[in-house]
């Protein structure tokens, strides 16, 4: 996996290389990345998170997952 961090203004017009494997989620004023090696393993990690109680530090998807998509 590959993580990088820029600031909120450059990460509203970052385009990742891969999109459709990518999430990110805010880290104090910035925002960080993360490339996945699959889109499965980013959507089951996505799922995971979202049944924790503190939801706040999540991944965001950069394309939205479907409602089929993780386990």
């Amino acid at each position: 996996m590959r993580q990088y961090v820029m600031s909120f203004a450059a990460a509203n017009e970052h385009q990742p290389e891969h999109p459709e494997r990518t999430a990110k989620r805010s880290c104090g004023w910035d925002v960080m990345f993360q490339v996945w090696p699959n889109r499965p393993s980013m959507v089951r990690s996505i799922r995971m998170q979202e049944k924790r109680e503190y939801r706040q530090d999540n991944w965001k998807a950069v394309v939205e997952p479907r409602e089929t998509e993780g386990y």
